[in-house]
């Protein structure tokens, strides 16, 4: 009687059955070579398999291509669900395999057998072979509508598109972190006018980790809103959370009224508002919260002091997550006033929303303007801040 041990998945009806295997020989004919990589896709472990063809539009659906696709390292990027094979996968066995096949030293060939060797090139992340084992589906089987299909979502039945260029490329380099070399325009295109619903979860990781930011964020964003009512309640709040200062906030403020009820959508607004402001403002005023002990931006540039680059490196770092952070982009414009970089000190100022009419972040502007030679501006600023009461000497050291 053969032992056997069964490994649970994080995904809840997930089961790997995992039967021990004798040595495969290297003469192996292709009726022994079989056994062998039918039972690494065996049982229930075959449906992650199946998932590249069926995914659907959850957040899951994404994470699990790029799990598949990433070889399932032990520092795999994404978590849920994460997928560990009971035992290394049997590479002899499937380049002996696909030798044999290449060379058609078969009579006939069971399509699910067929499909093992592509299912398998996914799993290890090796797409120039499972181009490969495509050409050689059309070339021994011919080409149906799917097929046609799936050549096109990879770019290689475009000349437009070369190979480097295709969406599963791109999706392989994601999942090895060269975020670089992925043109997420392009996914996005594939998700909204190609119907390819399920790099949704990619493009959602993306915006999550900061690596898919700016106004390119909002159409993919306005299409996966319109399911926020078919998701469970932890998709809508993941939703929720992610989009806070990631993406446009007004746009994304007025499709969000449209979707969420009225309690969620008001919640939404003052999270959001509170995201780009900071936490500091105090009930319905605007200005600081009366538990700080001094003005934030005072204490940013006290940080910057002690702390130097490792502190603007730490804020930058928490920028690309948050782009559209009011606080976070009127701090490192103090640090850029302080260290005399007036054109930093304008492009973050610029993006630090309602803050930009604070005093102090006002008396840094005018000061900025003079230095580059707007008078007539910078002494129409000065003139009305002192008329209101708001003119005040910036702290010591900072010119």
């Amino acid at each position: 009687m053969s032992l056997q041990t069964e490994y649970k998945l994080q995904w809840p009806e997930y089961r790997i059955e995992f039967h021990p295997r004798p040595n495969i020989p290297k003469t192996a004919t292709l009726p022994e070579l079989w056994p062998d990589l039918r039972a690494f896709f065996s049982g229930s472990q075959s449906r992650f398999a199946n998932y590249l063809y069926y995914l659907s539009t959850d957040f899951s659906g994404g994470f699990s291509l790029c799990s598949i696709l990433g070889e399932n390292e032990a520092n795999i990027r994404f978590s849920d669900p994460r997928l560990i094979s009971p035992s290394p996968f049997p590479k002899d066995s499937l380049a002996q395999i696909w030798k044999l096949c290449q060379n058609r030293e078969f009579e006939e060939m069971e399509r699910e057998d067929w499909e093992l060797i592509g299912f398998s090139f996914l799993y290890l992340g090796n797409v120039r072979e499972f181009r490969n084992w495509v050409l050689k589906t059309k070339e021994f089987f011919g080409q149906t509508d799917d097929n046609r299909r799936f050549l096109f979502l990879l770019g290689w039945e475009s000349s437009e598109v070369p190979f480097e260029n295709s969406v599963l490329h791109m999706l392989v380099e994601y999942v090895k972190g060269n975020q670089d070399v992925v043109d997420f325009k392009t996914l996005t295109d594939a998700v909204i006018t190609s119907s390819h619903w399920q790099i949704s979860g990619v493009l959602f990781h993306a915006i999550e980790t900061g690596w898919f930011t700016g106004n390119d964020t909002f159409p993919f964003w306005k299409f996966l809103i319109g399911f926020y009512e078919e998701w469970e309640d932890w998709e809508k709040q993941k939703f929720r959370s992610v989009s806070l200062g990631k993406i446009p906030a007004f746009p994304a403020l007025r499709y969000a009224k449209r979707y969420f009820p009225l309690d969620t959508f008001h919640s939404y607004q003052v999270e959001l508002e509170t995201n780009l402001r900071g936490d500091w403002t105090y009930g319905d005023g605007f200005g600081y919260e009366l538990t700080h002990q001094m003005d934030p931006f005072v204490e940013t540039v006290v940080r910057f002091r002690t702390d130097k680059e490792k502190f603007e490196e730490e804020l930058k770092n928490e920028l690309i997550k948050r782009p559209y952070s009011y606080f976070i982009n009127l701090q490192l414009a103090c640090i850029s006033f302080v260290k005399k970089e007036n054109q930093n000190f304008l492009d973050f100022y610029k993006k630090a929303g309602r803050l930009k009419y604070l005093p102090l972040a006002l008396n840094l502007y005018w000061r900025v303007l003079k230095s580059n030679g707007e008078e007539v501006l910078s002494k129409s600023i000065e003139r009305t801040l002192t008329a209101t009461g708001e003119s005040t000497n910036i702290p010591e050291g900072w010119e």
